[in-house]
């Protein structure tokens, strides 16, 4: 049997996601097949020089991606053989604060087409939606699927499929990557106020406080990603 090749240390930036790409190229590299048991969460941070908190965030990404599986006291273990081509091997190269910017950028340009086509009866069905997630807010409780109609009923008033379909790709990416930090809720509770706030600017046809609300939602979600940058490096 042929030696195994070591895991590479990593640089010690977006770790997680270089974690992702280490252990994505230790499976190819050294033929791993599906079943096959990877080294254990203390052995990879040891060899990649790097927290296990970073491990964790990098193997829940590689299991959200269908990589892999974890078994509760018994590891990790290869789901999906890989190979250097995989698209997976890509997509864990991206940087979700970009995308988040992207998603602002988009979406930004969507509530500003929104305040003015939006109907009357487009704006009842928002506000709607608006008041829901408050009800909820107010019992300290966030949906992320309600906060997802919300988003699309918001891009739909601006009248562009295209803009619809490229803005719910980013919310479902996003969505994905902050599942592995748990309950985010406490954060996410903050944003309903700005959902409302919306809803009023397009009721008064105002662009720039609809954008103004838009922002302050944007700087929470950068919150929930610069805390998982905190328990990266933890």
């Amino acid at each position: 049997m042929s030696t195994m090749q070591p895991i590479q240390p990593i640089a010690k930036d977006l770790l997680h996601e270089k974690v992702s790409d280490a252990i994505i190229s230790y499976i190819y590299r050294n033929g791993l097949k599906i079943g096959d048991k990877l080294p254990g969460e203390r052995q990879l941070a040891q060899e990649l020089m790097v927290g296990r908190n970073s491990v964790r965030l990098g193997l829940c990404q590689l299991e959200e991606a269908g990589i892999i599986d974890r078994m509760v006291g018994k590891g990790a273990f290869v789901k999906r053989e890989v190979n250097a081509d995989s698209i997976q091997l890509k997509l864990m190269r991206v940087n979700y604060q970009d995308l988040l910017e992207i998603k602002i950028s988009v979406e930004r340009l969507a509530i500003q087409r929104a305040v003015e086509r939006a109907s009357d009866q487009q704006i009842a069905h928002l506000k709607d939606i608006a008041q829901r997630l408050c009800d909820m807010a107010d019992e300290g409780r966030f949906s992320v699927q309600l906060d997802r109609e919300f988003h699309i009923a918001l891009l739909e008033c601006g009248g562009s499929s295209t803009l619809t379909q490229l803005v719910l790709s980013l919310i479902d990416s996003l969505n994905s990557f902050t599942k592995i930090l748990g309950n985010v809720a406490g954060i996410w509770v903050k944003t309903i106020p700005f959902h409302m706030d919306i809803v009023k600017a397009l009721e008064q046809r105002q662009v720039s406080y609809a954008v103004a609300a838009h922002e302050y939602i944007y700087r929470y979600d950068l919150e929930v990603l610069n805390d998982l940058a905190e328990k990266e490096i933890q």
